[in-house]
C-alpha cells in the first residue's frame, strides 16, 4: 500500500512538472489536427508500400496528393496542414 501510495504521489508530481507544462503548451500551439494529419500520412504511406507494393517515391506522392485533394475538398488551402502531411511522409520515409 506504501508503495502504490509513493508512485502515485511521484506520478502528480511529475505529471505537474514545468516540463509536462511546456510540451502541454507546445501541442496547443501546433494543434491536434496537424497531429492527425502527420499521423495519418504516415499510416497511408506505410500501407502504400507494405500491401500495395508501392516503392518510396509512388507511396510518397500517392499520399501527399491524397492530403493535397483533402485540402482542395475543404474550400480553403491550409499550408499548415499540408505541410503537417508532407512531415508524416517525411516521418515515415527516415529510416532509423
Amino acid at each position: 500500500m506504501k508503495k502504490l501510495l509513493a508512485v502515485m504521489i511521484a506520478a502528480v508530481i511529475c505529471a505537474a512538472s514545468p516540463a509536462a507544462l511546456a510540451q502541454h503548451r507546445l501541442i496547443d500551439s501546433v494543434g491536434v489536427d496537424r497531429f492527425a494529419h502527420a499521423g495519418l500520412s504516415y499510416v497511408i504511406c506505410d500501407q502504400l508500400q507494405r500491401n500495395c507494393g508501392m516503392n518510396h517515391i509512388w507511396a510518397a506522392i500517392t499520399t501527399l496528393s491524397i492530403g493535397a485533394l483533402k485540402e482542395w475538398s475543404d474550400g480553403h488551402w491550409d499550408g499548415r496542414d499540408f505541410a503537417a502531411d508532407a512531415a508524416g511522409v517525411l516521418m515515415y520515409q527516415v529510416r532509423f
